[in-house]
């Protein structure tokens, strides 16, 4: 057994992927040799720390009965070692478009209820040295800043540790045969049309005619961009906490003047960071939907919509970020008196009302409502609510009629809105 090999992975295991003695971890197994070494050795380091493991298994289906005998074999390993292991059926097909980052979502969320349904602390995945430098080119390519070059992290936010960041792919695939271990062969990796696998087998290769030792200054490149990308993230965060004048979840406002005094690079990463958040897309957004924001920022453009979600415009004295579309952005249906969440925007609402008034809806305000006989919006802009809120701000209905809005008055007796926030900005 290559002892160095298990103690360098048992160091990063309980290092940078934060897994503590006790600890719980579910192994990411499709079959092959990266996986099933990434098991293998687990399974070494599960007793010195007394961890619990399972394994999980995306099978996506694309490959027919090949899928459905790399799933076989995984269960197959599984029982062979005593660990529980869980199947999941994804039914994909391969004409699916975006193939490749979909079923990398669909595995990623299986991955995920897993782990929160059966308990585990951890989800540790076979990427590689070598997965590492693949995804840097990747992300080169499609045209990445600092933020993206900082690689895979051996931990993430969501509990995914990688703890073969450290290991070649021709050390994995020595440390395999050393063990005997099996695994299986996914032909789609032979694939060129898919753009990791171009990388992995025709660009990568080219790297090393110029440098043998590509794939190690690609991995150090990462490190690197990873430390200078988290003492930018401190800049940001501190220029979010000064800037910030509203945030509502799906609206957001900071002060222009911050922003535009701002250094570039802290600047363009606040705004990868808020729309990120607001897309729900960890991996930020690209380049030119960044230049375009800074755009809006500089007064190059008037507005700027990224992916048809999130509006960036310009509302007095502040740059806004809000989510986009008709609406309504929410509705609440209110059965009885009590405080309601509105979770879209993070604010709590409280009402009161007689027994019998019947049934009401708590919605964002609608073009056209009308209250007590006067146009809604006008009503907000006379209580100097600005204007990027006006769209999301609640206004209480019954039978198709606005009877309140929220944070001002009342249309009957027997009836009583009160908001935690206030009606300006």
């Amino acid at each position: 057994m290559n002892t160095v090999m298990l103690d360098s992975f048992v160091k990063t295991l309980t290092g940078p992927c934060m897994v503590r003695q006790g600890g719980s971890v579910l192994a990411c197994c499709s079959g092959g040799i990266d996986s099933m070494v990434l098991l293998d050795l687990l399974v070494l380091a599960a007793g010195p720390l007394c961890l619990r493991l399972g394994v999980v298994h995306a099978d996506h289906g694309i490959r027919g009965e090949e899928s459905r005998k790399d799933a076989l074999f995984v269960s197959e390993s599984c029982k062979k070692l005593g660990l529980p292991c869980h199947v999941y059926r994804l039914g994909m097909s391969p004409d699916e478009p975006n193939l490749e980052e979909q079923a990398r979502l669909l595995r990623y969320d299986k991955i995920l209820a897993c782990m929160n349904e059966q308990g585990y602390l951890s989800a540790a995945t076979g990427h590689t040295m070598d997965d590492q430098a693949e995804t840097l080119v990747y992300r080169l390519i499609r045209g990445s800043g600092i933020r993206g070059l900082a690689g895979m992290e051996y931990r993430s936010a969501n509990g995914v540790i990688r703890p073969m960041l450290t290991f070649t792919r021709e050390q994995i695939e020595g440390y395999a045969a050393k063990r005997g271990i099996a695994y299986s062969e996914d032909g789609t990796n032979l694939d060129t049309t898919l753009a990791r696998n171009l990388i992995r087998r025709e660009i990568v290769p080219l790297m090393k005619r110029i440098n043998s030792s590509a794939v190690k200054a690609i991995s150090r490149l990462a490190g690197i961009a990873r430390e200078e990308g988290e003492f930018i993230e401190r800049q940001v965060s501190a220029l979010e906490d000064s800037s910030r004048v509203i945030d509502w979840g799906i609206v957001r406002a900071y002060r222009h003047a911050d922003l535009e005094n701002a250094p570039p690079a802290v600047l363009k990463r606040l705004m990868i960071r808020i729309v990120s958040t607001m897309i729900d897309e960890p991996r930020g957004i690209d380049s030119l939907q960044v230049e375009d924001i800074a755009g809006v920022v500089e007064g190059r453009k008037a507005a700027h919509t990224v992916k048809r979600k999130v509006l960036v415009s310009r509302d007095e004295d502040c740059v806004v970020f809000s989510t986009s579309g008709a609406g309504p952005f929410y509705d609440i249906t209110i059965q009885k008196p009590g405080t309601y969440m509105i979770e879209p925007l993070h604010q709590q609402v409280r009402i009161d009302f007689d027994k019998g008034m019947g049934l009401f809806h708590l919605r964002s305000h609608m073009p056209g409502d009308r209250f007590q006989g006067r146009r809604v919006v006008r009503l907000l802009a006379d209580k100097e609510v600005t204007k990027s809120l006006r769209p999301f701000w609640p206004v209480l209905v019954s039978g198709g009629e606005v009877v309140s809005v929220v944070g001002m008055r009342d249309s009957r007796d027997g009836l009583v809105v009160q908001t935690v926030f206030p009606c300006r900005g």
